[in-house]
């Protein structure tokens, strides 16, 4: 596949084994990079944040109408594991799954994935709470569990 046409991708939504995934594309261009030639560390965390929201919108009903009206989602903990670097001119894949919905916060794992290789690259998880507009911690409501839940995989959304 050409350069060019590799770039035609869009962030794609799927379901496999682990329940749904969120693919979100970004061709690593030099301002990611450090003066080694490779990602920056900040810059998974910034790829993590915008893949995260790009999902929230495309599979979380009434998110862009609530979020910052209605609640918050603020990041408690963030925490990534690197195995291999991208370089410039890379493909990285932003793959964000569901992995575990409590009564008012949720865990996001992410992986980074080398689109021409497959390998994985780096992995990473976020702890994020929902709270009321002052900050506090509240119970997720209904609408939004019930997208979060059907994120999970099967034998996940039993428990």
């Amino acid at each position: 596949m050409s350069d060019s046409k590799e770039m035609n991708l869009i962030d794609k939504v799927g379901r496999d084994e682990k329940g749904l995934l969120y693919d979100h594309f970004i061709r690593i261009t030099f301002g990611e990079t450090n003066i080694e030639g490779t990602v920056s560390h900040n810059f998974y965390a910034t790829f993590f944040g915008k893949a995260r929201e790009l999902f929230a919108i495309d599979c979380l009903p009434g998110f862009t109408a609530e979020i910052g009206r209605l609640y918050f989602l603020q990041t408690v903990n963030a925490s990534y594991d690197f195995k291999k670097n991208f370089r410039f001119g890379d493909i990285m894949i932003v793959r964000i799954r569901v992995l575990r919905v409590g009564n008012s916060s949720f865990d996001l794992g992410v992986e980074f994935i080398n689109f021409r290789t497959k390998e994985i690259c780096a992995t990473g998880k976020q702890v994020i709470i929902y709270t009321d507009l002052k900050g506090s911690p509240v119970k997720i409501p209904d609408n939004l569990r019930a997208a979060l839940m059907d994120a999970l995989s099967p034998s996940q959304s039993a428990l």
